[in-house]
C-alpha cells in the first residue's frame, strides 16, 4: 500500500510538471505570435529624401582604396533613438564632370577634417545627362586620389587640380544613375545629413539657407 501511494504522489507529481511545461509552452508560442503580429502591423517606414523621412536603401560598389561591395543600410542602426550614442552620415552626390562639385572639394575636404570622427562621409558619383558628362569609374577615382587624369569638370581640368586634399572617404559608383533615380537628384551637388537611423535630418534643396557645414555644426555641435 504504500508503495502504490507512493507511485500515485509520483504521478500526480509529474502530472503537475508536465501542466506547468505546458502552460510554459503555451505562453511562450502566445508572446512569439504577438510580437510577429506587432511586427506585421507596424506601419511601413515613409522612405524618401524630405527631412523625416528614411532615406532609401540602396547597392553600388564604392572605392576606398579598392573597389568593394557597399549597401548603405549596413551603416545604419535603426534601433537608434536620440540621445544614444552612434555615427551619422553625411552624403555627398556629385558629377566628377560638374564645375560645382569640382569648386567645392576643398569645402569637403574641410568637412570631413572637422567632423569625420563622428560622421561617416559617402560621395555618390553619378552623371548628370548634359553634354560632354560621360564619367567613368577611372575617372571617379582620379577625382578622389587627385590623380592625373584631363578628364574631370567635363574634359576642361586636370583631376589633379581639384580643390582640397585627397578624400579619405568611400566614392559610390552610380554611373547608372539607379541612385540618382531613386533619390530624385534634383541636380549636383547634392547633399543629405542622416541621423545614425537613416532619418533624413537634413535635405540641401529642403533648407537652402544652410551650407552643408552650417548643417553639421546645428545637428552635431561646432566641435564634434
Amino acid at each position: 500500500m504504500k508503495t502504490e501511494s507512493r507511485n500515485y504522489r509520483m504521478l500526480k507529481n509529474d502530472d503537475a510538471a508536465d501542466a506547468r511545461m505546458l502552460a510554459f509552452f503555451g505562453m511562450s508560442g502566445l508572446l512569439s505570435v504577438v510580437a510577429v503580429s506587432v511586427l506585421l502591423l507596424a506601419p511601413p517606414a515613409d522612405l524618401g529624401v524630405d527631412e523625416g523621412k528614411l532615406a532609401p536603401n540602396f547597392v553600388s560598389q564604392a572605392y576606398d582604396n579598392s573597389w568593394s561591395s557597399f549597401e548603405l543600410y549596413d551603416h545604419i542602426d535603426q534601433t537608434w533613438s536620440e540621445g544614444d550614442e552612434g555615427e551619422w552620415i553625411m552624403l555627398l552626390f556629385i558629377d566628377t564632370d560638374c564645375s560645382y562639385c569640382f569648386n567645392a572639394g576643398e569645402e569637403h575636404s574641410d568637412m570631413y577634417s572637422a567632423y569625420g570622427s563622428s560622421v561617416k562621409f559617402f560621395t555618390v558619383a553619378t552623371e548628370l545627362q548634359l553634354p560632354n558628362h560621360d564619367s567613368s569609374k577611372k575617372e571617379i577615382v582620379d577625382y578622389k586620389e587627385k590623380n592625373d587624369n584631363s578628364g574631370c569638370k567635363a574634359d576642361r581640368t586636370n583631376c589633379n587640380q581639384r580643390p582640397g586634399d585627397v578624400h579619405n572617404w568611400p566614392y559610390i559608383d552610380d554611373l547608372d544613375r539607379s541612385i540618382a533615380e531613386d533619390y530624385n537628384l534634383p541636380g549636383t551637388p547634392f547633399y543629405l545629413l542622416l541621423s545614425p537611423d537613416g532619418i533624413v535630418q537634413w535635405n540641401s534643396q529642403q533648407t537652402s539657407d544652410l551650407d552643408p557645414f552650417g548643417a553639421l555644426q546645428y545637428h552635431l555641435g561646432a566641435n564634434a
